[in-house]
């Protein structure tokens, strides 16, 4: 992402300038990135005392750093920017609690201060993505902000904030913000309050939409037909191992099944979003720490293989199981094989 600016671009990872806070801010000019500091995908993981803020140097890295270092919060990971809009909570680091956090659309009454995040919408300018900044100055007129990876220019010098925004109050107290895009649209801002007027509302879920259903099918003889395919060989090592064509080696478990709601399976998927994100962050800790890394007592050769899938094939997930135990107090995860040759039979 870029605006229009007459002064030089600075090297990706150069320092712009000072937020608030003196947390710094870095030029993310990717297309200047050196290849000898950064190697692989592993050098542009962006970590403060053992935390990952993010990626080097997005938007929500620098949002998620400049909340821990001025406030000792930071909120939960999100694929893109645009989701922060719908997390209603933020963990502090050091009592390891949670800290209400408010969504106020563009234009509501309820104003943006020193601190919030303000969101932009999927699309233009920012399309896929999303947008965050952190609002540095509240004025009736305009608003100023502090960001990453949208211009990649110096700071004035003594300057704390890199754009500033439109803004009008209208007489019935809305705040709006005027987007400088054409294409783009803010969404609004996040603030870490207990006030919950004029903020977006926060879905309550009918806990009777997340009860395990188990169901029987009717034994029309199904069991005994062929539905594999022997002809590939995988299919047919299955159907051996089983002894038929059979989803279970339990006879008396042939028919049943069990079914959850639609919502259930929106929970569960976002659940299990967050999950492969942290055991892939757990991952690539233990692949940067030797200390760490030899308790597996995994040998050279392997352990080159596996940090060059790491590097060069870290989003190319194809399958992956995780193993729960369901429990009256809900699901525990126990296991993650991510990519396993087990996942695939």
């Amino acid at each position: 992402m870029s605006i229009k600016s007459r002064a030089p671009v600075s090297q990706f990872g150069e320092l712009l300038g000072y937020a608030p806070g003196n947390v710094a801010v870095y030029s993310s000019d990717y297309d200047t990135a050196d290849a000898t500091i950064y190697p692989n995908r592993s050098a542009y993981r962006s970590y403060l005392d053992g935390i990952y803020m993010g990626y080097k140097w997005q938007c929500v890295e620098f949002a998620r750093r400049w909340m821990y270092l001025n406030h000792g919060y930071i909120f939960d990971d999100v694929a893109m920017a645009y989701d922060i809009f719908e997390l209603r909570s933020v963990r502090d680091i050091n009592n390891q609690t949670r800290l209400p956090l408010q969504a106020f659309r563009n234009g509501a009454k309820h104003h943006p201060v020193v601190g919030s995040l303000l969101i932009w919408e999927e699309g233009g300018e920012f399309e896929e993505t999303g947008h965050v900044a952190v609002v540095v100055e509240v004025h009736q007129d305009k608003i100023r902000l502090a960001e990453q990876n949208v211009a990649h220019q110096l700071w004035p010098q003594d300057q704390p904030w890199c754009r500033e925004l439109k803004a009008k109050v209208t007489k019935e107290g809305d705040y709006w913000i005027e987007c400088s895009y054409s294409d783009a649209t803010i969404l609004g801002w996040m603030t870490q309050t207990d006030e919950t007027e004029y903020a977006e509302p926060t879905s309550e879920l009918n806990t009777d939409l997340f009860i395990i259903e188990a169901h029987k099918a009717v034994d029309t003889g199904q069991a005994n037909k062929s539905w594999l395919n022997i002809a590939n060989d995988d299919e047919a090592a299955y159907v051996e191992m089983m002894q038929g064509h059979k989803l279970t080696s339990v006879a008396e478990d042939q028919h049943n099944y069990f079914a959850i709601s639609q919502t259930a399976q929106q929970s569960i998927e976002h659940a299990t979003n967050e999950l492969h994100g942290l055991f892939m962050h757990a991952t690539d800790y233990v692949l940067q720490h030797p200390e760490l890394l030899k308790k597996f007592n995994l040998p050279d050769v392997v352990l080159n293989k596996i940090r060059q899938s790491w590097d060069n094939r870290l989003n190319q997930l194809i399958t992956s199981r995780f193993d729960f135990a369901l429990t009256t107090a809900g699901l525990k995860v126990y296991e993650y094989n991510c990519d396993s040759a087990s996942c695939y039979m």
